[in-house]
């Protein structure tokens, strides 16, 4: 048998390896000098520019990584007194810098780098696993969202958050959470993969009629799996598109990296919340469903720890 021919015949027998748009390989894979070299200069935006360094490093490296972030916070700060706000709050500067770093500038290397369509960042409608799994994964959320509410550390570090007032904090967290999903669970889902887009969703199946297996498709997992093997079997039993596994795994610890500073175990809760999320994002087609999910468990958590004080 020729090699056209061994080739038509795998094709034939994989038909969920069809429906598997833009399959191409991820993190895990080998890939081009060029695709390693864009993400490590955005891993390193983010580190450098977002994530506070530890006070236990000596104090050269802690001021070659903490200069450029005071920096860009005295910029804004002229910016805002030009245009008449001569001592803004805490709540505003920080709101200002994340709303720069995570949301313009990402905006602006997209358009250069030819990726300005919405849908290519994951600017998409949801599909119908939204309520489903949000819903869900909201219920589960709350054992551990009473666990990092009840730390010691919790109340010390958000006690200036209960000061500011429920407007101010709900509008700067509104702001934040969206620029952080866009960030993280958009453009880094997009730019992580070899092709630097979002890929098409896989078709959602729901073949079975009886037991958990439907339970679990209505869900958006126990996905068919083709001739699939290992890690890729995995994932789309899980219903995640082919070459996302590295963008997940990378976006979910650079958004666990930014959370370095909070409560403790708000910080061991971000690592899994964030590949989670990423996975949420690719699953339901959008990176709307995380933003909803979390600033779903932020209000929770600041509901919790106002009646449980």
């Amino acid at each position: 048998m020729g090699k056209k021919s061994r080739t038509r015949t795998r094709r034939q027998t994989d038909p969920i390896g069809r429906m598997q748009h833009n399959s191409r390989p991820d993190l895990l894979s080998s890939i081009g000098l060029w695709v390693w070299a864009v993400r490590s200069c955005m891993t390193i935006y983010v580190i450098w520019l977002t994530v506070l360094p530890p006070k236990w490093l000596t104090p050269a490296i802690y001021s070659l990584w903490r200069s450029p972030q005071l920096w860009v916070h005295r910029v804004i700060g002229r910016v805002l007194r030009a245009v008449g706000i001569d001592e803004p709050s805490q709540f505003l500067r920080v709101g200002a810098y994340y709303m720069l770093l995570w949301f313009v500038l990402p905006t602006i290397i997209c358009f250069l780098f030819r990726r300005g369509k919405p849908a290519d960042t994951g600017w998409r409608k949801p599909n119908r696993l939204l309520l489903r799994i949000v819903g869900s994964s909201f219920v589960v959320s709350i054992p551990f969202l009473l666990w990092m509410v009840r730390s010691p550390q919790f109340a010390p570090y958000y006690q200036s958050y209960i000061d500011a007032g429920p407007a101010t904090v709900l509008t700067y967290y509104v702001i934040v959470l969206f620029c952080e999903h866009f960030l993280f669970e958009g453009v880094m889902l997009a730019a992580f993969r070899a092709d630097g887009r979002w890929p098409e969703p896989p078709k959602l199946v729901q073949d079975a009629s009886t037991g958990w297996r439907r339970i679990a498709q209505w869900f958006g997992v126990a996905q068919p799996t083709g001739s699939a093997k290992g890690l890729q079997k995995i994932t789309r039993w899980l219903g995640i598109p082919d070459g996302c596994v590295g963008a997940i795994l990378l976006s979910g610890i650079l958004f666990g990296l930014v959370h370095w500073g909070k409560a403790g175990r708000e910080f061991l809760l971000a690592f899994p919340g964030g590949v989670f999320l990423a996975a949420l994002a690719y699953r339901c087609n959008s990176w709307h469903t995380p933003y909803l999910l979390h600033a779903g468990t932020v209000t929770t958590a600041a509901v919790i720890f106002l009646v449980t004080r």
